[in-house]
């Protein structure tokens, strides 16, 4: 039986029309992935149907009944609930209290509803107690909250926007269990999803937005990650090539291309940092890490491997302890200390508060290097203007104009304009915190083109991520941290980035 029937949905922003005429249905007990290109305005569909942003013509039936939700919370009592991709909880709430928030139960006493969130938590495999402060949990963690809550209440319709995007391989098949006893409840999920392979496994049908409309309904079983990419981006689509490392260019002379079989043991020159016994009390226990100029680095591992902490430890945020710590031949010291000599390395994190940007400022402003209207000659000012039209063809964002505002972009555009414009300002040693999250297949190989331009230039980056294809793709070499050390670490050179996904998927799940 047909659960949600939408007919000729549009949207627009101002002139930007971003909904042009979708139509699909969703039956009772069904997962339905939708995928699309970054700006595709597949959230904006998943706001409209939560009642978060109101269509601008179409119709829509809930149980064969109209349904045009006012709000949220018109929408959750219709029956219809949503986990977006950016969460924002009030950080001053326990996660019991989160868990109940909008609900009938939100005015219980707190002993009561902590009962039964643990029951709800437990359904989402989340170990946390529920007297927790929202403010004390890792924003990663915020999705799962939300997915208990919508279990919380008496919704007929899930909407799940990108919450895997920030979760290791094991909590995505948690998650997935989720959506299938939903499904066995009679419910339905509209799963919105890049992460193809993933997303294949659980869903019933695909949907694919592009152009403002459905471009693509078939059953899941008929698709393949690869096919499936190409019908998102329309236009054919091979699989991303193993990255192959440079050796930064010495006296003048060209960056050298170095494979796993002819890349010569690193001289003092090659090292960009050398960490030895590297301890973070109750956490790390003694890692060392050599990261060589140009070389891309990936640490991942479960939240309690450590792997944060290594990270914390490396940019300064986290006080630690080595043996040895060497950037650039020059002997440092690692904690979080005011000590001149200490290791602070600069790190991105693609969080909504972490951007360093004013959402409400044009992306001419916010990628323009020199202080807006500060006393420059006209020259410089025009070539400062073509190198953020550059960057936004290059980094093929959907907007009208550059003084569009950023935070009228999606959310992958501003996620790459915000690296892009970070990396042009960063050092030469950075660590990156998921730098492919939530980007479609085509941004993420303009993440990776960011990347490999940046080590030509002798630039070395750890990259610190639970997705398996981002750490493929990006990385030459992924440590697997398991009890504060690092337990493999495997060589991405000469390997096809599905034979190395593989293996980092079967280190982690063993570690």
């Amino acid at each position: 039986m047909t659960l949600l029937q939408v007919e000729g949905l549009r949207k627009s922003f101002g002139a930007r029309r971003v909904l042009r005429d979708v139509s699909f249905s969703i039956a009772e007990g069904e997962i339905v992935g939708l995928v699309g290109s970054n700006g595709a305005g597949k959230s904006t569909l998943g706001d409209v149907l939560a009642g978060i942003t109101p269509a601008d013509a179409g119709l829509m039936t809930l149980q064969g009944h109209p349904y045009a939700p006012l709000s949220a919370d018109d929408a959750r009592h219709l029956g219809v609930g949503v986990v977006e991709q950016l969460v924002r909880i009030d950080p001053g709430l326990t996660v019991a209290q989160a868990v109940f928030r909008g609900t009938p139960q939100a005015d219980r006493p707190q002993a009561e509803l902590r009962e039964q969130a643990r029951v709800l938590l437990a359904e989402v495999t989340l170990d946390v107690d529920p007297d927790t402060l929202v403010a004390e949990l890792p924003h990663f963690v915020h999705g799962l909250v939300e997915t208990a809550r919508v279990l919380a209440e008496d919704t007929r319709l899930v909407v799940l926007d990108e919450v895997s995007a920030a979760l290791l391989p094991v909590e995505v098949t948690r998650l997935h269990a989720v959506a299938a006893r939903l499904s066995q409840q009679g419910r339905g999920v509209l799963y919105i999803s890049h992460r193809l392979p993933e997303m294949l496994a659980v869903v019933d049908r695909v949907l694919v937005l592009r152009d403002g409309v459905i471009a693509l309904d078939r059953a899941a079983e008929d698709l393949d990650p690869v096919g499936l990419a190409a019908e998102t981006v329309g236009e054919p689509v091979s699989p991303p090539a193993p990255r192959v490392a440079t050796i930064p260019a010495r006296s003048g002379q060209g960056g050298v291309p170095a494979r796993a079989s002819t890349w010569p043991a690193p001289s003092d020159g090659d090292v960009a940092l050398r960490v030895r016994n590297l301890r973070v009390p109750g956490r790390v226990e003694g890692v060392d890490l050599l990261l060589r100029q140009g070389e891309v680095v990936g640490l991942t591992g479960h939240r309690s491997s450590g792997v944060q902490e290594i990270a914390g430890a490396l940019a300064g945020e986290l006080s630690a302890l080595s043996d040895e710590l060497v950037l650039h031949g020059e002997p440092r010291s690692l904690g979080a200390s005011t000590d001149e000599a200490a290791l602070r390395l600069p790190a991105y994190r693609p969080d909504d508060d972490a951007y360093g940007v004013d959402p409400g400022e044009t992306i001419a402003r916010t990628l323009t290097r020199e202080p807006w209207g500060a006393l420059t000659d006209v020259r410089s000012e025009i070539a400062s203007l073509r190198g953020v039209i550059r960057t936004v063809h290059q980094l093929d964002v959907k907007a009208l104009s550059i003084r569009t505002v950023f935070g009228a972009l999606s959310g992958g555009d501003q996620h790459k304009l915000a690296l892009a414009r970070w990396m042009a300002s960063a050092e030469d040693v950075v660590v990156l915190h998921e730098p492919t999250r939530g980007l479609d297949v085509r941004a993420r190989r303009q993440v990776r083109q960011l990347l490999d331009e940046a080590t030509a230039h002798g630039t070395s980056v750890v990259v610190v991520s639970v997705d398996p294809d981002e750490l493929a793709e990006c990385c030459d070499r992924v440590g697997i941290v398991a009890g504060g050390r690092v337990a493999r670490w495997i060589d991405t050179r000469e390997l096809a980035v599905d034979a190395v996904r593989e293996r980092i998927v079967e280190a982690a799940t063993a570690a």
